[in-house]
């Protein structure tokens, strides 16, 4: 008998073999399907919600105007060459970060039906199902490892950040990989997604982690400036009240010595009217740098446009049942084929060698 492959693949030969064994083909493909069915029905369907944001850069950020065009001629990033040593390519790491999940996980959600209002890990931990074989690895897993709860809400425990139990980083765990955060490169657009399975909790949840993102950066950029912002505005009162204070000694001294012809009251009065002008002056130049900090500020404050609003999915966004199905239908039925001309011809080869 002829070698299925000398130079290339036979065709006729492995139509062939399909006609001689289409029946154990299709006993295969029928069971791999119905295992695939079976199994895919255990994986809960989840529906997935989008937020598109583009941040925006100042001269500050962009290294200053003649530089930033002459960067802009040689095609050259200026982006991280700024003060900030955060830029939205770290954002995806950001978002993984303890200090930032926390406050997603204490966030407060509310299903479509109204069923569950509670926090995020609340729902997660009682609404949010899984397969039975996830079920039971943590259940063996349990028997091996102990884990704590990862927090009792009826007693507004909170977690803390620099010390987890397991089960709290456990909560964690899942809850980073219901988040997604990608960033474009090219245009530094921002695309953060959420993942659950009801599609209210993933709509909220999405605005959220967006705003919380926003948060987390705005804190990052002023807080300096904030700082000096409330330095100033602690020494421009207390300025103020030191001028209230010389300005009623000299009305008191004036009012007391008026009239009154004598050198030293002349030279008291105008000494402090010199103090009450200093203070003056001093809380003037306060209050100018305090305006100068409060415009930092702003300045500082970074501005995110929202290029897509997180709506509610209208439509699982998986898992794809069919095409699940349909590629493992393939799939067997390829791996049937392969088996059965391997058996046929690599048969042959050897009973006609012996």
């Amino acid at each position: 008998m002829e070698p299925i492959i000398k130079n290339e693949i036979r065709l006729d030969l492995v139509f062939g073999v399909i006609k001689e064994s289409w029946r154990k083909i299709l006993v295969a493909v029928v069971v791999t399907v119905a295992v695939t069915i079976a199994l895919v029905l255990c994986v809960p369907r989840y529906y997935v919600a989008k937020v598109m944001l583009a941040p925006e850069y100042g001269e500050n950020q962009m290294g200053g105007g003649a530089l930033s065009a002459a960067a802009s001629i040689l095609d050259i990033n200026m982006s991280g060459s700024g003060v900030d040593a955060i830029m939205p390519e770290f954002y995806p790491d950001i978002v993984e970060s303890t200090d930032f999940l926390v406050p997603v996980l204490e966030s407060g959600v509310e299903t479509q039906d109204g069923g569950f209002k509670g926090s995020y890990g609340e729902y997660i931990m009682k609404c949010e199902k899984s397969p039975w074989w996830a079920t039971l690895i943590g259940m063996v897993k349990g028997i091996f490892v102990s884990s704590s709860e990862p927090y009792n809400a009826d007693d507004e425990y909170k977690i803390d950040p620099f010390r987890l139990t397991s089960g709290e980083y456990n909560l964690l765990q899942r809850v980073s990989a219901s988040i997604g955060c990608s960033v474009d490169e090219k245009t530094g657009v921002i695309t953060l997604t959420l993942k659950a399975q009801d599609p209210y909790v993933a709509a909220n949840m999405a605005n959220v982690v967006k705003n919380e993102l926003q948060s987390f950066m705005t804190k990052y950029r002023t807080g300096k400036n904030k700082n000096e912002l409330m330095h100033s505005t602690a020494m421009c009162d207390t300025a103020y009240v030191n001028y209230v204070k010389a300005q009623a000694i000299y009305a008191d001294y004036v009012d007391k010595h008026q009239g009154l012809a004598k050198k030293a009251y002349q030279v008291e009065e105008e000494r402090l009217a010199s103090e009450m002008q200093l203070a003056f002056n001093i809380y003037s130049t306060l209050c100018q740098q305090k305006l100068l900090n409060e415009s930092e500020v702003q300045k500082r404050t970074p501005v995110f446009t929202v290029l897509q609003n997180a709506t509610v999915p209208v439509k699982p966004a998986g898992p794809k049942r069919m095409i699940i199905t349909l590629f493992m239908a393939i799939v067997s039925a390829l791996v049937c084929v392969v088996i059965q001309v391997y058996k046929k011809y690599n048969g042959t080869e050897n009973t006609a060698s012996e």
